[in-house]
């Protein structure tokens, strides 16, 4: 769900357009716009796709945004997965449409948001349509996404562990996942720290997002790919983030290398829908739905745990300008 914001992106469009025509032309009909949004993903439990309608009404459009009835389907919808493997039917994975109460504030009513969900698991290796049918029109409305697959991470290993050297350049290296196009790094640093005159320890950690935007040149997997970490920058990023104090002593623990992966369709949809300065910039949204408007994809988090910092590295903490008043 991280990236149901997107979603507002569509459906902000939509009716902006709807009630522009309607300035227009006073007697135009309401056309049927059906807005989803749906991101895969294997390693959850729960999979959820948003499904809405374009809307139309006298007035101020945004005024419509607040109402659950202007976008929700009064009509029975029925949503599937259909499971491919390559070219073969295998199942199909009926949706139930649930109310969650989570969504964020914003343009569109909340915090009760509806949505069709499964608890299906989901195969890595498949593919899946999605097909929506609205029992009162009988449209239908389709889209296909590959899930993305797991992959191997080359550099850092268990030995000689993650190096960063103040000067020089840390490299990551992995072989890109099938389905996979764009890469997303976050290191997690953990550490303890405990006050002088009190021997319990505590343990905390640190998330430093080190990239996001990092593209493989195909989803068909296997390639060679690397980025270079200044090894710098990991000195400055917990200056930035710890306190000195001298009453504190710190520890440096282990390290996670926490990957999120995104599809061919998630990455050109992030990619448009970046906001753009002028008006001279602005790009159509992007959308992936047939007989519909809106995306869906997939996404894949894989996590390398338990990686542990060289000596060099714990070393250089002492003596850095950044980290050298921070008790390590």
């Amino acid at each position: 769900m991280r990236f149901l914001r997107y979603f507002l992106f569509f459906a902000l469009v939509s009716a902006s357009f709807l009630a522009c025509k309607q300035s227009l032309d006073v007697n135009a009909q309401w056309k049927d716009i059906t807005i989803v949004y749906g991101i895969l993903n294997q390693s959850d439990t729960l999979h959820y796709i948003k499904i809405t309608k374009a809307f139309l009404g006298p007035g101020d459009a945004l005024q419509y945004t607040k109402i659950p009835d202007s976008s929700n389907y009064f009509a029975k919808l029925e949503v599937r997965l259909d499971e491919y493997n390559s070219t073969a039917f295998t199942r199909s994975l009926l949706l139930h449409d649930t109310l969650i109460a989570n969504k964020d504030s914003g343009v569109f009513y909340f915090p009760v948001q509806k949505v069709y969900y499964t608890k299906e698991q989901i195969n890595q290796a498949c593919q899946y349509k999605l097909r929506i049918r609205n029992s009162e029109t009988d449209k239908l409305i389709e889209a296909n996404t590959l899930l993305v697959n797991n992959f191997v991470l080359e550099k850092p290993t268990m030995l000689p562990g993650v190096d960063f050297v103040p000067q020089q350049g840390t490299d990551v290296e992995w072989i890109s996942a099938v389905g996979g196009k764009r890469y997303q790094l976050t290191v997690r640093i953990h550490y303890s720290e405990y006050h002088y005159g009190d021997s319990a320890k505590t343990f905390h950690y640190l998330d430093w997002l080190t990239f996001n935007k990092v593209r493989s040149l195909n989803t068909k997997g296997g390639e060679n790919m690397k980025f270079t970490l200044p090894g710098l920058d990991f000195y400055k990023f917990l200056g930035d983030n710890l306190t000195a104090d001298p009453d504190i002593v710190r520890s440096l623990g282990r390290c996670d290398f926490i990957f999120l992966v995104g599809s061919e369709d998630l990455d050109s949809y992030l990619e448009v829908s970046q906001q753009s300065n002028t008006i001279i910039d602005f790009k159509p949204p992007f959308s992936d739905i047939t007989n519909g408007i809106g995306l869906y994809a997939s996404r894949h988090n894989q996590s390398f745990d338990t990686l542990q910092f060289t000596d060099r590295t714990k070393d250089s903490l002492k003596t850095n300008r950044y980290t050298r008043d921070l008790g390590f």
